[in-house]
């Protein structure tokens, strides 16, 4: 062997040696890739069974499911909120008034003493003359809180488009949630008495057909006055 054959020979040997080592590396590089791309997958698949897509209400489809949804609920969406309540509001009267002649009627007036629904008075200053942001954005949601109960009670006993009452109710309740961020002390809002929304209900489910759809009516009615004095509410500065 001569001494040039001498001299390659180590470095030959050290590459032969390193190679594997080499090899090694590539091996731990491609398995750890693919391990973190199994890792992503996986989080995906978790994340998508996590946060499924939220079901349409019983009785939509998806070509009305938009007319369903309401605006974003955020605070400088509030109008546009309370627009789309009352659209819906229009809708359950207009069926009421189709489906079963009840529309304004002298004789509700008696009915509608005994309900003791929400409205504005002029010490709630929701009015122009006198008007109070803060003492109105309160009472807007003490009374959206009152209404809930009524709505229960539509719930139980309409029988047109339970879907559109349902949207009515989340959509106030929502709306509520938004006002409270408007006011100074949220936590001074006056919740409705569960007890005394028991026994409300309690009374109102005994009645006549005819007794029945007129209380519908004026609780439909009355959402819809009180949502109107609330736009207006809103708009003022």
């Amino acid at each position: 062997m001569s001494d040039a054959h001498s001299a390659l020979q180590p470095t030959r040997i050290k590459r032969e040696l390193h190679l594997p080592s080499r090899s090694l590396t590539m091996n731990f590089v491609s398995t750890s890739t693919f391990s973190l791309v199994a890792f992503c997958l996986g989080l995906l698949l978790v994340m998508a069974s996590a946060f499924p897509t939220p079901p349409l209400l019983e009785g939509d489809s998806k070509d009305d499911a938009t007319s369903n949804r309401p605006p974003l609920t955020s605070p400088d969406k509030t109008e546009e909120l309370i627009n789309f309540i009352l659209a819906k509001v229009s809708v359950l009267r207009k069926e009421m008034c189709d489906k079963y002649d009840k529309c304004d009627n002298s004789r509700e007036a008696l009915a509608g003493n005994n309900l003791n629904l929400p409205k504005m008075t002029e010490k709630d200053r929701c009015f122009q003359s006198g008007f109070n942001k803060e003492t109105c954005l309160m009472r807007i949601v003490t009374g959206l809180l009152e209404f809930q109960i009524y709505l229960d009670y539509l719930q139980n006993k309409f029988e047109g488009s339970k879907g559109n009452v349902l949207v009515v109710q989340n959509s106030i309740k929502a709306l509520v949630q938004i006002l409270k961020q408007k006011v100074k002390n949220p936590e001074e809002v006056t919740t409705p008495d569960a007890t005394a929304d028991a026994s409300l209900l309690s009374k109102l489910q005994p009645q006549s057909e005819w007794l029945k759809n007129t209380t519908i009516n004026l609780i439909l009615r009355s959402l819809e006055e009180f949502m109107q004095f609330s736009l207006r509410a809103v708009r003022f500065k």
